[in-house]
Order: structure tokens, then sequence, then C-alpha cells
């Protein structure tokens, strides 16, 4: 018996639903260290300017400094995820099944771009930023602001099985050197003063994600009182590979380390339902988008020897 086509419209548009609903509910986290720019086009062109030149006692005729450029683009990729389902499942009411596909399928979807963060993290060390040097760099240099490094190593006694005390020594270490990255002006990007900052993210490996935790969350220490002035959250991850790699990102400035590229957002089409020719219905996903680099100074690599 042929397919009933207002049913099979009905399963898809439920389909849909339960796709849309599902979307809507996760909580990527790329938007952590992502600065969202909207994209009309195929690529974005990024001009980047040097820092504001800083406010002068106006003695004499007023100074007027021309900004610093450099250029970096990034390319809108177009992704998509398309599934069939077979009318029969339709026919003979078993549609149940997708009740948890659907959910599955949106999970993929609203958490894609955070596969993206992690792809452009780990090849930091190896990938061009605006200022012609890797992202994760040892001479990073713009302008007055001398040579700077945000790819750090700590020498620990076994950098297989790190210590707490090593971890928290590393995360210090990384967070001094966030403070001090200074602008192609030669000023601090954190400035003037420097409190307790509450917008610190260091993302781990799972192998370092117990002792991350232990040295940032633990009371006690080596015996001693554990004091973390700067308590961050921590993000651990099976993405990354490396087990003697963690990161620290100062996610509270405008600028975050990375950029998510919005080109199109997600939308889904179905097709199938009238189409005699074919034994299955057609579920589909399309959006154009990218993750690339952005603000250097906001993230800290450190590698353990």
């Amino acid at each position: 018996m042929a397919l009933d086509t207002g049913r099979a419209v009905a399963a898809l548009r439920d389909l849909t639903h339960k796709f849309a609903v599902a979307f809507e509910q996760q909580g990527p986290f790329y938007p952590k260290v992502c600065t969202v720019v909207p994209s009309k086009g195929a690529d974005e062109k990024y001009g980047w300017l040097g820092s504001m030149p800083g406010v002068r006692e106006w003695l004499g005729d007023r100074q007027f400094k021309e900004l610093r450029g450099a250029t970096y683009t990034l390319a809108n990729k177009l992704w998509e995820d398309s599934i069939l389902i077979p009318k029969d499942d339709v026919a003979d009411d078993r549609m149940g099944m997708y009740d948890m596909v659907m959910p599955m399928l949106a999970q993929r979807a609203a958490q894609h771009p955070d596969e993206l963060v992690f792809e452009a993290r780990t090849a930091g060390d190896a990938t061009l930023c605006y200022d012609g040097q890797y992202f994760y760099d040892t001479d990073h240099a713009w302008g007055d602001s001398g040579s700077q490094s945000n790819d750090l190593t700590y020498n620990a006694t076994d950098h297989d099985a790190v210590t707490v005390a090593e971890f928290k020594a590393a995360y210090r270490a990384a967070v001094t050197k966030l403070l001090g990255f200074k602008d192609d002006n030669g000023k601090p990007f954190v400035q003037p003063t420097v409190g307790r900052l509450s917008d610190l993210l260091v993302t781990v490996p799972l192998a370092l994600r117990d002792v991350a935790y232990d040295a940032t969350e633990s009371t006690i220490l080596s015996n001693s009182t554990n004091v973390v002035i700067d308590k961050p959250q921590i993000v651990a991850s099976a993405f990354l590979t490396s087990g003697v790699e963690f990161y620290v990102d100062y996610v509270g400035s405008p600028l975050k380390p990375f950029v998510f590229q919005a080109r199109e957002p997600l939308s889904t089409q179905t097709k199938g339902a009238d189409d005699l020719e074919t034994k299955d219905l057609k579920f589909m996903t399309r959006a154009r988008y990218n993750v690339g680099y952005l603000a250097w100074w906001n993230s800290v690599l450190t590698t353990f020897n």
C-alpha cells in the first residue's frame, strides 16, 4: 500500500519540531571563548588596527598617530547533515525510534562549532594569526610591544604524572603572562589595576582533569592552606589528545581568543513525502560559519616537559 502523503508530511513536521526544540535546549561551549561576528559574504577580512594611542597632556599642537594595521581573512564554510527515513517506518507506525534520533542529531549540530574551536586550539601552535605569527608562539611582536610569548613550558618531574603543586605553579605562571601582555603602544592590555579575576577559563585534556581540579579547588595542598587568588572555571575535553598541554583563557574581554563567524544560521529542510520514486523521506540541515583566531593575548598554552 502506498504511503499516505498527508501522513508522511505530518511525520516530517513532527521530526522537524523535535529537532528544533532539542537544538534550542543545547548549551554550546564556543560562546565562552569566541567573539561572535556576523558575516555578510563568502569570507571576512579583519583589518586589524593597533590599539588606540593613550591620553596625553595637550601641550602645543595635537599629535596625531596613525593606527597600525594588519589583515586576517577567514572564509566561511558550508556544513550539512542529512538522514534518510524509510517510508515504511511511517506506514508501519514505527516513528517512535526517532524520538531519540532527532535530539541526538540536534545536539551534534549545536555542538559542531565547539569541535571547530578545539581543532583551532590544538592547531594554534602551527597556524598563523593576524600578526603573522602562530597563534600560540614564543615571539609575538607588534609595534612597541616587544617580543612576547603565549606558548609556555613548565618543567615537571614527570610530565606524564604532573603533581598538583606543579599544575598550580604552571597555572599561576600562565595567569601572570596573561596579565602582562602589552599592546602595540607598549601598554598592558589589562590596565591600570588588577584585582581578582573571575573570567579565567582553564581547558585541559581528560588526563589533567583531576589534577587541575585538585590544584584550584582543594582547600589543602601539601599540608598547607591552598589559596587560589584567581579561581578559574575548568573545562575538560576528549578532543584535546595531548596529555601534557593545557590552556588558560581570559574571557572577560570584548575580544575573546577566537572568533565565531556567523554567515547562515542552521536551517532544516525535508523532502520526499510526495515522491513515489523514492522509498525514503529526507531530513536535511544546512549552515554556513567558521571559527578562527582573534586575540592571542587572551590565551596561553602551557606544555609540561
